[in-house]
């Protein structure tokens, strides 16, 4: 199930491990590994980055969008997929 996170970028919420903050020490690792291993795409079109979403695939998306917002499209994509099933 496809979710639109920020405008024009679509990700498939099924394959999404974790969403946190920027500043948290566990965004920090995971940028540096995967930037290590060309595995991570910055979304923030030049606005200052606020959230790292970590994929299964070991890809890691920088986006412009607070955490929590990121969370809760996630969420509700989730729970109005549930119920149409």
């Amino acid at each position: 199930m496809l979710v639109q996170i920020v405008k024009g970028v679509f990700v498939n919420a099924d394959r999404i491990k974790a969403v946190v903050p920027v500043n948290n020490t566990m965004a920090k690792q995971l940028r540096d590994i995967a930037s290590f291993s060309n595995k991570m795409v910055n979304l923030t079109y030049g606005a200052q980055a606020r959230s790292v979403v970590y994929i299964d695939s070991g890809h890691v998306l920088i986006l412009a969008e607070k955490a929590t917002k990121v969370k809760q499209k996630l969420l509700k994509k989730r729970g109005t997929g549930q119920r149409s099933s």
